[in-house]
């Protein structure tokens, strides 16, 4: 489980590093950071939290591309060729996202798994 949470974390900080396809390795980190879910495992979880600010914060090429105006004059284009993939861009960006949160998620559901656990250790 470590050696995906490290390497989870390695590719995030690439995704933060390496311009426009930046965001797509963050994704990549998101799924390693799936199976680096386990107890006492801070490295998936550290890479989840950049890969989201990665994604929402410091991706303004993935951001400028969802978008079916022009982010200078605020002028919407009519080209059905341009709004096209400025949905598909924004198909893109909530895919990346999800993946963060569906990591979260597992995260979550681990902690509480391992924390009931140990009550009920306790508790015996």
């Amino acid at each position: 489980m470590k050696p995906f949470g490290l390497a989870a974390l390695i590719f995030s900080v690439f995704g933060v590093i390496i311009p426009i396809v930046g965001p797509f390795i963050s994704g990549l980190s998101g799924v390693l950071a799936f199976f680096a879910a386990g107890k006492g495992n801070t490295w998936g979880l550290t890479a989840v939290i950049v890969n989201i600010i990665n994604v929402i914060l410091l991706s303004p090429s993935l951001i400028l591309s969802t978008q079916p105006k022009n982010p200078l004059t605020g002028k919407i284009y009519n080209d059905p060729a341009i709004v096209a993939h400025a949905q598909q861009s924004q198909s893109i960006w909530g895919v990346l996202i999800m993946i963060q949160i569906v990591a979260l998620i597992i995260f979550l559901a681990v902690w509480l798994i391992n924390r009931s656990k140990q009550k009920t250790t306790c508790e015996n």
